[in-house]
């Protein structure tokens, strides 16, 4: 038993850090909560671990018997790219970008791909009856073929309540049971709650070692649980499973959806069609089957001059990140780069700095491959302040990324000026991005926002479908060009 795994520790973990793991693990699995014999078996697991790890003597004498060789851990590198290499010392407030560039080094070997666990929560309700559905299984059934033949597939469906269509199966074994997925009927109410509960009742009965992947899909509005959808979620991402939403169509809860997915540092995306679904389902699969690290979490420790503004995860996937004191990035997997951007305002700075702390902290891995999975790495960025300062150019990777960003804030700002009723502000913005999208070139996405516009000027209202189309159409374009290798 590797007990720091068990207990989500690095191999370095502090004393406090030691005991920290044990209450809330005990907490989830202790037996006056549970049933399970896994589970209380899993509480004792636990208890033993911390009575180890805990004392300096036998955790030491401990770590002899697992023989851990740290050399041999895949890492990843990280590189930060600064808005400004100096600060200007001036008598206001300023912002100041900072990129972060994630990835490994090194790929993994096809023979050594974990083993995914995959459970799709299909919403049943009435409003997907007819084509949608009929789409959606088929999709769903051209896409377990992009599976490994070991990978572990489960299918929960749910409208008003919830249902295990297909218990966990190796997907060399799929092909047995896709009249089932043909049984599927449409009725009832959305309540996305209780199809979320049903699914990682599955995932978290599954070997911990091998990363889970619930994926969420749905046409519609849930009611009234929406808190409860984001406790369930959190609880979730904080043991190590990923979420994934997909809104079919125009009526789903766009808002309530991407909450979710920043939550679990996962991402939401919106298709129109049955081949969209296809290839959103498809490239998300991708990704998972080559993951390097489950999760990428920064820890930040803020001096009192400097706040974060917003954070926004650029690559692989494209979402808004909560801005708290520790911040889940997501997945990290195999070739790809994880690039996060941070808008951090920093006070007027008295007169006699010379050098100011932007952030300091670590960012934790978890990476399966890894005798001991969860690996990190601290940081400390700083940035000399002189009164005088030659100007410089901004990095082009950061301009790139904010050029992109102010097209999709651009669209943030004209949805909450329709609902504050300033419909003529919410007119400019539409047309002044329509304007910056055709000199990109994205001519299609531009006539959609025209015709909004029209919309708007007639009736004061942006259709449904059109909100999701501009919104998640300005998203896509901050994906960043590979590669960004160079330190600096």
């Amino acid at each position: 038993m590797n007990y720091y795994n068990l207990l989500g520790l690095p191999f370095d973990a502090t004393q406090e850090e030691i005991r920290k793991a044990y209450f809330d693990s005990a907490k989830k699995h202790h037996p006056d909560l549970h049933t399970s014999f896994d589970l209380r078996e899993r509480f004792i697991e636990i208890q033993n671990g911390y009575e180890i790890l805990s004392d300096e003597l036998k955790r030491k004498d401990y770590n002899k018997q697992l023989g851990y060789q740290q050399e041999q851990d895949k890492s990843i590198q990280i590189n930060a790219y600064y808005s400004r290499s100096v600060i200007p010392l001036i008598s206001e407030a300023q912002a100041f970008y900072l990129l972060l560039d994630i990835f490994s080094p090194e790929s993994v070997k096809e023979e050594n791909l974990p083993t995914i666990y995959l459970c799709i929560v299909l919403d049943k309700s009435t409003s997907m009856q007819g084509e949608i559905m009929d789409n959606l299984k088929r999709e769903i059934i051209n896409l377990v073929h992009e599976l490994k033949p070991e990978d572990l597939i489960s299918i929960v469906t749910f409208s008003d309540r919830a249902e295990t269509l297909l218990p966990p199966i190796k997907v060399r074994d799929f092909g047995n049971e896709v009249s089932k997925i043909y049984s599927i009927f449409a009725s009832g109410s959305t309540e996305i709650l209780k199809g979320l509960e049903e699914g990682l009742s599955i995932l978290r009965n599954l070997e911990n070692s091998s990363p889970k992947l619930l994926y969420l899909i749905t046409d519609g509005h849930t009611y009234g649980d929406e808190a409860e959808c984001n406790r369930v979620v959190q609880e979730a991402s904080e043991e190590g499973i990923v979420f994934q939403a997909v809104g079919v169509g125009k009526d789903w809860n766009d808002d309530f959806l991407d909450n979710l997915s920043t939550i679990s540092g996962g991402e939401t995306q919106f298709v129109n069609s049955s081949q969209e679904l296809y290839d959103s389902l498809k490239k998300k699969l991708h990704n998972f089957s080559v993951i390097f690290s489950k999760s990428v979490k920064i820890s930040f420790n803020l001096p009192p001059n400097v706040r974060i503004n917003y954070a926004f995860r650029l690559s692989p996937d494209l979402s808004r990140l909560d801005s708290e004191s520790e911040i889940n990035l997501g997945s990290l997997y195999s070739e790809q780069h994880l690039r996060v951007i941070f808008e951090l305002f920093i006070d007027e700075l008295p007169i006699n700095v010379n050098e100011i702390r932007l952030s300091y902290g670590s960012i934790k891995v978890e990476i399966p491959s890894n005798q001991i999975y969860m690996k990190r790495y601290f940081y400390d960025f700083k940035r000399p302040v002189l009164p005088k300062v030659e100007k410089e150019k901004i990095p082009p990777v950061i301009v790139n990324a904010l050029s992109s960003l102010s097209l999709y804030r651009l669209q943030e700002k004209a949805r909450e000026d329709v609902i504050e009723g300033n419909y003529n502000n919410a007119t400019r913005r539409l047309q002044n991005l329509a304007t910056h999208l055709i000199s990109k070139g994205k001519r299609d996405l531009a006539k959609t926002i025209m015709k909004e516009v029209e919309n708007l000027q007639n009736n004061n209202q942006i259709s449904e479908l059109g909100k999701k189309k501009i919104k998640y159409g300005t998203r896509s374009l901050l994906m960043l060009p590979e590669p960004l290798r160079e330190e600096k």
